[in-house]
């Protein structure tokens, strides 16, 4: 008998959360370090496809580094942190709906926060070069909707706006999900409270 629960240890862990919530506190951080070396790659890329412009480009280019690699920490900063709140969370009867919700505020931080990095840098790019921005961002500009802007300053700053309301959006999108996450959670609470009480009657 005591061979056939050798897996019992383990089982305990999944039941009580703590392998899960490790398991997703790492995950995060992996995550986090490379969002820290995939943002330095692509600011290399953003770096050299600036330098191959005219002169007012690779400043606008050089001042869209500047905000992304601001971004880039941020977004890596957001991933540890969020990997904190899963790893604090306590003993509880739910342990994977609360972890959705935190992953919920996480993925909308992330993408509201490289939102408005985009639409800051890439009007200050506009109005410099006349360029579309989002071509020196690579692969992160697929995550984003196609936009081609005009190369004028109302251009640039319809850019911004566009941006700016998209990461709004986003992030009230993600803050809804998880707040809803955790009301199934309340009310998942509330109806064993009330099947005890009958129960118990």
């Amino acid at each position: 008998m005591i061979v056939l629960s050798f897996f019992k240890p383990v089982l305990d862990a999944l039941n009580d959360g703590k392998v899960i919530r490790s398991s997703v506190s790492l995950a995060l951080q992996i995550l986090g370090a490379l969002s820290l070396v995939g943002g330095v790659y692509l600011l290399v890329e953003i770096l050299k496809a600036s330098f191959e412009l005219p002169t007012e480009g690779t400043v606008g280019g050089l001042l869209l580094s500047v905000i992304f690699i601001a971004a880039v920490l941020a977004v890596t900063q957001i991933f540890f942190y969020r990997a904190a709140n899963v790893r604090d969370q306590g003993e509880s009867q739910f342990t994977v709906i609360p972890i959705f919700s935190i992953l919920f505020r996480c993925f909308g931080e992330i993408y509201a926060t490289l939102g408005i990095a985009v639409g800051v840098g890439g009007c200050i790019f506009i109005w410099l070069s006349k360029y579309d921005p989002l071509y020196l961002l690579g692969g992160i500009g697929h995550f984003f909707p196609s936009l081609s802007p005009e190369g004028t300053f109302l251009g640039g700053l319809l850019f911004l706006v566009y941006f700016a309301l998209l990461s709004f959006v986003i992030i009230v999108v993600f803050y809804f999900l998880a707040e809803s996450t955790v009301v199934l959670v309340d009310i998942a609470k509330n109806i064993r409270q009330l099947l005890q009480k009958e129960r118990n009657q």
